[in-house]
């Protein structure tokens, strides 16, 4: 590589890192409180009647991450293409099998039959790079539910995700995007109707990895953005990597702990918080 084309790849490179700063820094709607004893704000959640587990304390480590949309669906159709009908919706491929695929009697057993599935190159194309998300399958992508639409089941039949693992980190962590996803759509008979595969390629990290805010100072942080309401439930947390923005191209995802609330009505809803600087994301 010439000195001109490294001159211009170092200038690509920090047009990124200022343009993830930059979003992250008009992404602040309010200033971030300083939460101080973690202690006496649930004390306070507690008066609000507001339910909890156990919220883990312990350190976690992230960064914020870039990709791309994966262009290989010629090597999908070549190898899928006896078994399944294949169509393409943007960067998602659409595969709905020639013969009845039935993954079992129950639900549990869709789950194992369709992880197995995804093992079998010969039914799923890099299927080891995805892994089951017993979070996006329980409770959705986010929004908000009636307790009638839990668990992704409707008169239709039941939904079962796979998310795509962010591969250069440790721990396994998974992305929580559309961009990085298997969707195996199942009629009431757990038969498949058809399954969407999204990929991410060339996965890299923007910056060092630094420490994360943990999973009570997210709880704490949205408790003070009042985005839980009172007598509610904390039903479950998690940490993953949803899409931040754009930028020429390159797709940048960020860590963000999303927290599952019931409220009184027993309406579900998730709300989000930054995993690195503790804001709230609408």
């Amino acid at each position: 590589m010439n000195l001109r084309k490294l001159l211009w790849a170092f200038l690509y490179t920090f047009l990124i890192l200022d343009a993830v700063l930059l979003f992250q820094w008009f992404e602040v709607s309010q200033p971030l409180t300083n939460p101080g004893s973690n202690r006496s704000v649930q004390q306070e959640m507690k008066m609000d009647g507001i339910e909890y587990g156990k919220l883990n304390n312990r350190p976690v480590s992230g960064a914020y991450l870039s990709g791309d949309d994966d262009k290989n669906s010629g090597i999908v159709r070549k190898k899928l293409s006896g078994r399944c009908d294949i169509n393409q919706s943007g960067n998602s491929l659409v595969m709905t099998p020639k013969t009845t695929m039935n993954l079992g009697k129950s639900r549990q057993d869709a789950i194992h039959n369709a992880q197995k599935m995804l093992a079998d190159s010969k039914q799923v194309v890099s299927g080891q790079d995805y892994l089951y998300d017993a979070f996006l399958t329980q409770y959705g992508t986010g929004g908000r539910t009636t307790s009638s639409e839990s668990e992704n089941k409707s008169s239709n039949g039941y939904t079962i995700v796979f998310s795509q693992k962010a591969e250069s980190l440790s721990g396994t962590p998974l992305f929580s995007t559309q961009r990085g996803r298997i969707q195996v759509n199942l009629d009431r008979d757990f038969n498949v109707k058809n399954y969407t595969q999204t990929h991410i390629s060339n996965v890299e990290k923007l910056r060092d990895i630094s420490t994360l805010i943990t999973e009570q100072d997210a709880v704490v942080n949205a408790y003070q953005y009042n985005a839980i309401p009172n007598n509610s439930r904390i039903m479950a947390c998690r940490l993953s990597y949803r899409l931040m923005t754009v930028v020429r191209g390159d797709t940048i995802f960020s860590p963000v702990w999303s927290i599952v609330i019931k409220d009184n009505a027993g309406d579900t809803s998730i709300i989000s918080i930054n995993a690195i600087n503790g804001t709230l994301i609408h």
